[in-house]
């Protein structure tokens, strides 16, 4: 059964009888300045992109990202999006059994299914606003597990756990055999919280990063991996050819160049989303948790009138899509999971969660 994902616009449009336009998708945690003006700028000289085959080994992105992160360009591999890399790993990897951190995104467990891996969770706690504790997550570990599965900053809750408390989980992960996944599709906002650096050390480690999210590429599919280059090459071998197309690796080398873009959604994600707590602590029946990024997830107290569907429903009367969360892992139907989007957009959705909750 497919896994229910948000952004999927389209679906709910094509349902309601609008257009995709006429919705407000808080559901989907992109960039609400939208792509790159650097990007947008060079579709004048793309008749030469689409007219050709895309450059197979996808070079200039490969050197692009290099220069980016500051690493070698043997640690990167580039893909359909940081999702295929999801499902490629576990037939590469071919786990006996998978630890994953939850609450996570719902991808991870389908695809170690399919690879029949046994999956297992190390559940964060609400009362700890799902932070990671790293003296529990050892504890766990000692059990011995083939790969260990963690989102950082976390999908759905925002959570953005340290790089010393991450480093620490890897060094122990390492020493029992241990292969890590690391997604960090969110930590383009904290880049200095990655544990990219540490491909260099640690063969067990495969970092996962998308250029969906904060560089506002959702339709194109741009993602990569970063990993020991014994790990790059064993990828590519079993990857599909062209799995990055051309408009994928324009979008993706001129967007890393543009740093006025890079800075500015920073600043503008900061600014917004702290507008936009401030507005939802004013509302009833709320419970608001600590967020990093740009998302963040809710929860309908016991004293709300409805619970998360029942709102989902109320909101798309209005042209608003939210996520609920009753398929994540450790939440329910009392979560639900939105985005922060342009200023106005934010006050809308604020507005009509005060009509209904009131």
């Amino acid at each position: 059964m497919r896994k229910k994902h948000g952004g999927n616009i389209y679906k709910v449009a094509r349902e309601k009888g609008v257009k995709a336009e006429s919705l407000i998708d808080f559901s989907a945690n992109i960039n609400p300045l939208g792509y790159s003006t650097r990007f947008k700028k060079s579709f004048a000289s793309i008749d030469n992109i689409i007219l050709n085959y895309p450059d197979q080994d996808a070079g200039e992105l490969i050197g692009a990202l290099a220069e980016y992160h500051g690493l070698a360009e043997e640690n990167f591999l580039t893909g359909n999006g940081s999702t295929e890399f999801i499902y490629l790993l576990p037939g590469i990897i071919r786990p006996k059994s998978v630890l994953i951190v939850a609450p996570a995104f719902t991808e991870y467990e389908q695809s170690y299914q399919r690879a029949k891996g046994v999956v297992f969770y190390f559940s964060t706690k609400e009362k700890d606003n799902f932070a990671v504790h790293a003296k529990d997550l050892l504890d766990e570990l000692k059990r011995g597990y083939s790969a260990l599965y963690i989102c950082n900053p976390v999908n759905p809750t925002g959570v953005l756990t340290s790089k010393d408390t991450l480093q620490e989980v890897f060094t122990f992960a390492q020493k029992k055999g241990t292969n890590v996944i690391l997604d960090e599709t969110f930590i383009d906002f904290h880049e200095d919280q990655s544990l990219k650096a540490g491909v260099k050390n640690y063969d067990n480690l495969y970092v996962l990063r998308s250029m969906t999210k904060f560089f506002g590429l959702p339709g194109i599919r741009a993602g990569y991996m970063i990993s020991h280059p014994k790990n790059i090459e064993k990828i590519r071998e079993k990857q599909e050819p062209w799995s990055t197309n051309a408009l994928a690796q324009r979008a993706g080398v001129e967007s890393l160049r543009d740093a006025s873009y890079i800075q500015k959604t920073i600043q503008y994600i900061k600014e917004a989303r702290k507008a936009f707590l401030a507005e939802l602590k004013k509302l009833p029946h709320l419970t608001i948790f600590p967020t990093q990024t740009n998302f963040m997830l809710l929860k309908l107290k016991d004293s709300a009138p409805l619970n998360a569907h029942e709102l989902y429903e109320k909101l798309l009367e209005k042209s608003i899509i939210i996520r609920t969360c009753e398929d994540f892992q450790g939440l329910n139907d009392r979560f639900f999971r939105i985005a922060v989007k342009k200023k106005n957009e934010n006050k809308k959705l604020a507005s009509e969660l005060k009509k209904i909750l009131s």
